[in-house]
């Protein structure tokens, strides 16, 4: 049994919460000087709540209004207060001890129990394997982390086309990291996730990259701060196609079928002779400025230009080339302000650097692509943010940290950093077609 203790204020009362990690439960205690005192409430793993005692929560509360210069609560309305206003918020609290790694023994025994918390409906608890999470009710929310994980699982399918090159790894793990530790998620707050997955090669096709995707590893999970941008573009060129290129052009295109290739340079040199000589032929007061620019290939020199002053209409057209990869940038503040959450940023810090950078193969002979990201927005209720933008499978191009922000270096007493800022820019890995943006603004990907 492991119990984590919290002091908290709940309208202006001090209370104490004990979450135990192993069963989900959580227990509300009045608070007695440095201790707990008597419990209070208490909820099973499934939600459901009680109030052991009912006098002493509703006393002290009152207590705490008469001090505030606020009115009293009858019996009644205190049971009230505590189901519509308490149980939401004390449910929050339990979920943010229960989705801390750092809150059990092992990775192990984080992934086992939050996923059993998971099915029995604890709420406002985030799967770590399935990557759903239950809402304030303790019923799962359906949400795009399901996609990645359906995408996994058939990523997972051996390619004939890859080519296995043992190597090291990453020596990550599928820790679920966050900041700040007792804000997100919840139901207040709009939140991005970047879950990070290991690449997978053979494949010489994808549209949307989930292809690419492989075994989930760290997810880490911020608010969603302003200054989020997106950016489209496809690369469009100048092309130029003048009479006497169209001409062979023409002649270059009748005679591409010849069964024969000395046949075909034949064909190709007298297709051309005749074309120029139908050209001069049709154009016979051209003649003298076709032969100047013919010399004027020959000679590398503009003898048009310096003779006639004119050039050969160049017929030039803008022409569409190909398509462009989209890059996205992030910028978060991170200001830890006790000792789990300074060792939470951390981690966040080292997981992105141990998942951008490339693995070495065994023997060292060669290197292996990074993991690479899914990002996504969601919404307050955990479903995905239906007015942000969806992203394919993403490549971490560059990670910045500022380990002394606003121009101070500053320690706690352990030597963790008092502030970092983090400046992430990613690239998508397969471009953006035109068929994935459905009628009403979003992403079929």
């Amino acid at each position: 049994m492991s119990i984590v203790k919290t002091n908290k204020v709940w309208n202006g009362m001090n209370v104490v919460e004990e979450t135990d990690t192993t069963l989900g439960t959580i227990k509300i205690y009045s608070k007695g000087g440095s201790s707990s005192g008597n419990l209070l409430a208490s909820s099973a793993a499934d939600g459901s709540w009680k109030l052991n005692n009912e006098p002493e929560f509703r006393k002290g509360f009152n207590n705490a209004q008469k001090t505030q210069g606020k009115q009293t609560l009858t019996q009644a309305e205190f049971e009230k207060l505590f189901m519509q206003s308490g149980v939401p918020e004390f449910n929050k609290d339990r979920a943010n001890v229960l989705n801390d790694p750092k809150n059990y023994s092992s990775n192990k025994s984080y992934l086992q129990f939050v996923k059993s918390f998971s099915s029995s409906g604890t709420p406002n608890v985030i799967d770590p394997n399935a990557g759903q999470q239950n809402n304030s009710k303790g019923k799962t929310v359906s949400s795009p982390n399901q996609n990645q994980n359906n995408q996994t699982k058939h990523s997972s399918t051996p390619n004939p086309n890859a080519i296995n090159i043992p190597g090291y790894g990453t020596g990550g793990t599928q820790a679920v990291l966050r900041y700040p530790l007792d804000r997100i998620p919840d139901l207040g707050y709009d939140y991005v996730t970047f879950s990070a997955y290991e690449y997978t090669a053979g494949a010489f096709t994808s549209r949307t990259g989930a292809n690419r995707v492989g075994t989930p590893m760290e997810r880490i999970t911020f608010p969603i701060l302003p200054n989020i941008e997106e950016s489209n573009g496809v690369e469009w060129g100048q092309d130029k196609l003048n009479e006497i290129q169209r001409l062979a052009a023409g002649v270059a295109t009748e005679t591409i079928g010849a069964e024969n290739v000395g046949e075909a340079l034949t064909n190709l040199i007298d297709g051309t002779k005749g074309a120029i000589d139908e050209l001069l032929s049709s154009n016979p007061g051209m003649r003298d400025a076709i032969i100047a620019h013919f010399a004027g290939q020959a000679v590398g020199a503009n003898i048009l230009g310096r003779r006639s002053g004119a050039v050969l209409n160049p017929n030039l057209e803008l022409l569409f080339k190909g398509p462009q990869l989209r890059t996205f940038n992030f910028n978060f503040r991170l200001r830890p302000r006790y000792e789990k959450e300074s060792d939470m940023c951390k981690d966040i810090i080292r997981a992105f650097k141990r998942n951008m950078h490339p693995q070495r193969s065994t023997g060292e002979l060669f290197l292996k692509t990074p993991n690479i990201f899914k990002i996504n927005y969601y919404f307050n209720d955990g479903r995905g943010h239906p007015f942000m933008n969806r992203l394919k499978p993403c490549a971490l191009t560059n990670f910045k940290v500022n380990y002394t922000p606003d121009n101070n270096y500053m320690t706690y007493p352990d030597g963790g950093m008092t502030g970092y800022d983090l400046n992430l820019s990613f690239s998508e890995i397969v471009p953006v077609y035109a068929d994935q943006i459905n009628s009403e603004g979003g992403t079929s990907f």
